[in-house]
């Protein structure tokens, strides 16, 4: 029993690693089969699925199409994987309403993904937005 609970928190961290090559990557349609059709984003604001998800990213990429998202700590147990990682990239598209000015992001973000049936089924996170949006403006 010890042994399969492992094996699935490992198979649970390498999910969330296929997610984030996936976003870094702008392989948006690879989240049909990483995340949940009715995905749960616990930020203030988000509406739940998967399309929306897609949207997002979709977005960022416009807005920071050299978006890299280095995974600096990973914890797992159970279903729930725990993520501290960087958010990088050059912003070269309007942002949260501002105006591209080329300038280069690097804040750090902490995120909880709850899996359910091999798919990413929950999220909640934490960002430096602070940071991310001070960089913007600079």
């Amino acid at each position: 029993m010890e042994k399969e609970k492992a094996s699935s928190t490992e198979e649970n961290k390498a999910l969330v690693i296929q997610f984030f090559s996936a976003i870094e990557n702008n392989k948006l349609d690879m989240f049909d089969e990483l995340v949940a059709k009715d995905y749960n984003n616990h930020l203030a604001g988000q509406r739940r699925g998967r399309e929306v998800l897609k949207k997002y990213f979709a977005g960022l990429h416009t807005a920071f199409a050299d978006l890299q998202l280095p995974v600096l700590a990973m914890v797992a147990e159970g279903d729930k994987v725990a993520v501290h990682n960087s958010i990088k990239g050059t912003h070269r598209a309007d942002y949260c309403g501002l105006k591209a000015k080329g300038n280069s992001v690097n804040a750090q973000a902490f995120q909880l993904y709850r899996v359910e049936k091999g798919q990413l089924a929950e999220h909640w996170e934490v960002t430096d937005l602070a940071t991310l949006l001070q960089q913007i403006k600079a």
